[in-house]
């Protein structure tokens, strides 16, 4: 019988954003795909512990991981990843996030060391880069100089979009990068009347039969640029037909605050709706008639690939790897990261040319289910298991 691999994967938050989605699929498929033996380590004990723990892959909460950065607190997260490899002995430890990915990276290799063994190997999944984050110039030296020691010292790096393939190869060496596209599996969505019904009972606005409803699902943070998405919804009250559409924003974060202080000092209140933290928010997605994501910094968005899939034209920031999903004025639009103006002249366009709209997101439907399936992205990243 051949002996199964020892995959531990590591990852700072037990939350369910994208890199817990990443490593949600990736855990639970891999049998699929190879022999191998999954567990999965991270900060907290949060929803991606719980859906893990529901499927029969063993977690492993460590607490020192999810605390704010600190160096006392970074020597103890480091110690507990070291032990923690001494006493897996896993063949290949799958980083994800910044943080973890260079404490895990020094801790794999003190771990090598303190065995005289070739293993853990090291995998390190950049889901976005964190220089790319709007931060102060001098932060941002820091985290690049952070990420350049991270891939030295990682035996592959795995890059989610083209955009970060092309930043990594001017710092870390061609033989270690592998580029693998996130994969979705097929979206049951609600029907469009139930999605709708269910959003107007969130938000309170009861939605007419021609009401072109906008949507965005994303945390509430900076780097999701949902401020800009205000911006440009202020824009669009002065175009015609502006009783004809309205914008939800499902999603939490540290920004709901400022967001919602926003909305009420714009006189957005019967336009704008924060509809707050929706479990399973992407069976909704079938409700709207656009998607926005206005993000200064991206990965490769989970939630912009499932409101493709189900055919919503969608308006993204080019950044990261939403080029690599949307081409222009084909599978979506794409605006200028930040360019209030031209966000709000795409999502006007689509809401004042219907046949236009549906058109764009039946081309974004083909698309995402014939370039993104979730198997490939398991098989090609089972491969570099294998070969680590």
């Amino acid at each position: 019988m051949q002996r199964k691999q020892k995959i531990l994967f590591v990852i700072t938050k037990s939350v369910w954003g994208g890199a817990g989605r990443y490593v949600y699929d990736l855990a639970t498929r891999l049998d699929d795909a190879g022999p191998f033996d999954i567990a999965v380590a991270c900060g907290g004990n949060g929803p991606l512990l719980e859906k893990l723990r529901e499927r029969g892959i063993r977690t492993i909460p460590l607490p020192w991981l999810e605390r704010d950065i600190g160096i006392v607190r970074e020597l103890a997260a480091l110690g507990a990843l070291v032990a923690l490899f001494f006493r897996e002995r896993p063949d290949v430890v799958h980083l994800n996030s910044s943080k973890v990915g260079g404490l895990g990276a020094v801790a794999a290799a003190i771990a090598r060391l303190g065995r005289l063994s070739t293993r853990p190997r090291a995998i390190f999944t950049v889901h976005g880069w964190a220089f790319y984050e709007p931060r102060p110039r001098w932060q941002r030296w820091i985290i690049m100089t952070a990420s350049w020691a991270t891939g030295l010292l990682c035996d592959r790096v795995i890059l989610i979009n083209t955009a970060d393939h092309r930043s990594a190869a001017r710092f870390i060496s061609h033989k270690k990068l592998a580029l693998v596209f996130h994969g979705i599996k097929p979206l049951a969505a609600l029907p469009r009347d139930e999605a709708r019904r269910a959003l107007a009972v969130r938000t309170g606005w009861p939605f007419a039969i021609d009401t072109v409803l906008i949507g965005a699902i994303a945390e509430l943070t900076r780097t999701k640029g949902l401020d800009i998405l205000l911006e440009a919804a202020e824009a669009l009250k002065n175009r015609a037909g502006r009783e004809s559409w309205r914008i939800v924003i499902i999603g939490e974060g540290e920004d709901r605050a400022k967001l919602a202080a926003r909305i009420a000092e714009r006189g957005l209140t019967n336009a704008v709706a924060l509809a707050g933290f929706i479990p399973d928010a992407a069976t909704l997605l079938s409700a709207f008639d656009i998607f926005v994501l206005p993000s200064r910094k991206e990965g490769l968005p989970y939630a912009l690939m499932e409101a493709m899939s189900v055919g919503v034209a969608a308006v993204g920031s080019r950044v990261g790897g939403v080029p690599d999903l949307i081409e222009d004025n084909v599978s979506g639009k794409l605006v200028p990261a930040g360019d209030t103006t031209a966000l709000a002249e795409a999502i006007g366009e689509l809401i004042e040319h219907p046949g236009r709209r549906r058109m764009i997101g039946e081309s974004a439907r083909q698309r995402i289910r014939s370039a993104f399936p979730i198997d490939t992205m398991v098989h090609q990243t089972a491969a570099l298991y294998l070969n680590a």
